[in-house]
C-alpha cells in the first residue's frame, strides 16, 4: 500500500514499504487532500517528487517543508496558495472593540445581504481570489446541515448595519479535524466595502477570540494568504506564526494508451 494510514496520521511509502513521509489525508468535497506533509529525517525531497506524483496524483497538498514544495516546483509542478498558519493562545485576551451607534454584532447565519458583501469585498484582485457561488453554498451547508462542520456559535458573529442589514461576518468552527492541536478555526472573516476602514474587522476578530475562549476552547488558528493586508491586523491582536504552508495541486496520473 502507497499510504498507510492511521488513526490520525498517515505514511507515504517508498516502493519497498520504506516510510518516507508523514502527513493527514482527508477529503474536501471530493478532493482528496494531504495536508502537513513532512518528509521523514533522513528522506531527500527529492526522493519524495515521483512518489508524490504516481501515488498522490489528484490530491491537493499542503506542506510546510519549502524543501519539499521546491522539489515539486522543480519538477513542473505549481504552488497554487502561499499561506501563514497562525495562533492565538488566548491568554492575553483584547478587550471588545466599541461600535459607532447603530452598528452591532448579531447571531451568526447567512442572508442576501451577506453574500452580496462578501461578493463585493472579494473581488478578482483579493489575494484569496474572487468569492464564489460554491463558498456561498459551503456556507449556507454549514448553518443547514452542519456539514463539513457546524459554526461555532459563541466565536461567529454577523456585523449588523443601522438598517439591521448584514454588512460582515465572522465565521468559525471548532474543534476542527484538520488540526492536530484541538484550537477554533477562523474559516471567514470579511466587511462588505461599503463598511471597511472603519474598525469592524477587528471588532469581528476580537469577537471570535473571546467567543472561542468562553467556549473553553484552547487557541484559535487561521491560515492568510501571502499579500493579504489583514495579516497585520492579525498580528497586532496577538496571533503568532505556527508555521509557513505551501500547497501544491498534484495532476492526475495520465492514461497510457493501449
Amino acid at each position: 500500500m502507497p499510504v498507510r494510514q492511521g488513526n490520525t496520521d498517515s505514511l507515504l511509502l517508498g516502493d519497498d514499504d520504506t516510510p518516507l513521509a508523514r502527513m493527514r489525508v482527508t477529503d474536501e468535497d471530493g478532493t482528496p487532500v494531504a495536508s502537513d506533509v513532512r518528509p521523514l529525517p533522513g528522506v531527500a525531497p527529492a526522493r519524495l517528487v515521483a512518489q508524490v506524483r504516481r501515488d498522490l496524483a489528484g490530491f491537493r497538498l499542503e506542506t510546510p517543508d519549502e524543501a519539499l514544495a521546491a522539489a515539486l516546483v522543480s519538477d513542473g509542478l505549481t504552488v497554487a496558495r502561499a499561506a501563514t498558519d497562525m495562533r492565538h493562545h488566548l491568554a492575553d485576551l483584547p478587550e471588545p472593540v466599541a461600535l459607532p451607534d447603530g452598528w452591532a454584532l448579531g447571531a451568526p447565519g447567512w442572508d442576501d445581504d451577506l453574500a452580496e458583501g462578501l461578493a463585493a469585498a472579494y473581488g478578482p484582485d483579493h489575494p484569496d481570489g474572487r468569492w464564489e457561488p460554491s463558498d456561498t453554498d459551503e456556507v449556507r451547508a454549514m448553518f443547514d446541515t452542519g456539514e463539513p462542520v457546524p459554526p461555532l456559535v459563541p466565536a461567529s458573529a454577523r456585523l449588523l448595519d443601522p438598517d439591521g442589514r448584514s454588512a460582515g461576518h465572522v465565521l468559525c468552527a471548532g474543534p476542527v479535524p484538520w488540526t492536530d492541536d484541538g484550537c477554533v478555526w477562523i474559516l471567514n472573516l470579511g466587511v462588505a466595502p461599503r463598511a471597511q476602514r472603519r474598525g469592524f474587522g477587528r471588532a469581528l476578530l476580537v469577537h471570535a477570540l473571546r467567543g472561542a475562549h468562553e467556549a473553553g476552547l484552547p487557541s484559535v488558528g487561521l491560515s492568510v494568504v501571502d499579500g493579504n493586508p489583514a495579516r497585520r491586523m492579525y498580528d497586532a491582536a496577538g496571533f503568532r506564526v505556527r508555521a509557513r504552508v505551501l500547497t501544491v495541486r498534484v495532476p492526475e496520473a495520465r492514461r497510457v494508451r493501449e
